[in-house]
Formats: C-alpha cells, sequence, structure tokens
C-alpha cells in the first residue's frame, strides 16, 4: 500500500475515534454554564438580602409607632422613653447596618374644623427624629386617598375620625454587593432606597403629649 494511502488512512481512524469520543464533554459544558450559574446564584442570594431588609424596615416602623402608642394614661412621652424606643427598633435592622437608616415619630391631631364645620383637619403635634431623617411639617396635612403614596405632607382619609395617631415614618437605603443596579432598575444608582409609613392610634389616651426637648413642636393652629 502506497505511503501516501496509509497515512490518509491513518489520519481518517484518528479522525473517527477523534469525533467519537465524549470525553472532556462535561467539563467543556460546565465551563460554558458556571458563569451563567454564579451570575445567578449570586443575583438571587442579593434578591433575598434586600427583601429580607425591606421585610425588617416594615417591623421597625410598626415597633416604632406601637410602642409609642402604648404611652400609659396621665404621662407624658420624655426623650429618655424615646432613645429606648428609637434603639428598640433600630435593632430589628441587624445583622443589617443601620447607618442609613431614618426614623422619625410623630403625633397628629386631628382637630374637628371650623369651616366648614364638619370633618377633621390633620395637624401634627410634635416629630422626633433620628439620623438626619425629616419631620412632620407643622401645617395642616393634606387628605389623600389611602391608596396614595405615603408623604410627610399628606394623611390618607381612613384615618380622618376624632383623636389623634401616632405616625412613624422610616427610610433605609440598602447597599447590595453584587448588582445593586440591577436591583435598583437604574443604570445610574447601585442602592436600592426603601421607605415605610405606619400608622398607630394611642392605646390610653387620645393625645400623647411629647415634654422632651430633642424634637419639634408645632405651635397651637
Amino acid at each position: 500500500m502506497p505511503k501516501n494511502s496509509r497515512q490518509a488512512r491513518t489520519a481518517g481512524l484518528f479522525l473517527a475515534r477523534w469525533r467519537g469520543d465524549l470525553r472532556g464533554v462535561a467539563a467543556v459544558e460546565f465551563a460554558l454554564i458556571l458563569p451563567l450559574m454564579l451570575l445567578l446564584y449570586l443575583g438571587s442570594t442579593q434578591i433575598v438580602q434586600s427583601l429580607m431588609a425591606s421585610r425588617k424596615l416594615s417591623i421597625v416602623a410598626r415597633s416604632l409607632s406601637d410602642l409609642v402608642a402604648q404611652q400609659p394614661a396621665g404621662t407624658n412621652l420624655t426623650d429618655t422613653q424615646l432613645n429606648d424606643i428609637f434603639a428598640a427598633a433600630s435593632s430589628i435592622m441587624s445583622p443589617f447596618s443601620t447607618a442609613s437608616l431614618k426614623m422619625t415619630v410623630s403625633s397628629v391631631e386631628f382637630a374637628p374644623k371650623t369651616s366648614p364645620a364638619t370633618g377633621y383637619d390633620a395637624k401634627p403635634r410634635w416629630s422626633v427624629l433620628r439620623n438626619g431623617s425629616l419631620p412632620r411639617p407643622c401645617a395642616i396635612l393634606t387628605p389623600v386617598p389611602d391608596a396614595t403614596q405615603n408623604g410627610i405632607n399628606k394623611m390618607p382619609v381612613g384615618l380622618y375620625a376624632a383623636g389623634s395617631v401616632i405616625v412613624a415614618d422610616v427610610s433605609y437605603t440598602y447597599t447590595p454587593a453584587f448588582g445593586g443596579q440591577l436591583l435598583a432598575w437604574s443604570t445610574s444608582e447601585s442602592n436600592v432606597r426603601m421607605s415605610r409609613t405606619l400608622y398607630m392610634r394611642p392605646r390610653a389616651q387620645s393625645l400623647i403629649t411629647y415634654t422632651g426637648t430633642a424634637g419639634t413642636k408645632c405651635a397651637a393652629y
């Protein structure tokens, strides 16, 4: 048999064996899907973490308003009491950092209108702040539908009734370790900003009086 024919036959057999050799296919496939698997794993981890932070922020708002609303009858709220309440509410965010946790607790009274003489006006009486948050303005709040997004100058119409409410306004900025822009739905923002507002009726008195000096008090109007 000519030398060229033997070489061609050998090359053909080698190629045939090579085409049928499945060794290393799994390694190649794993190398191809590994980046996608890592992306899904890290992404799902950050989504779960952001949901946990959001859930904890909701509990912070509820705890803050609820603890203040439990003020016993015949007693006034002091700075010492509020310091303890803020500290207890902040601890709920653990293990997340509280550096960006902002909290405001306010008392809003529903005063009968004078003109027209039906219904109520929502009037903030005092606000106490933590970590650079904003107070409720010393002005009549704007009544809005219950489903409207909360704001420090708004009050849902479903709450209007005789008495008052304790309002907790809290916000938090969650910074993901990975994929922040995807979670924030923005190409220029890598943080996830969250906010909650919760309303609670006082348990034992119609209007809780704040006698501290660290907060903002609204004059009678």
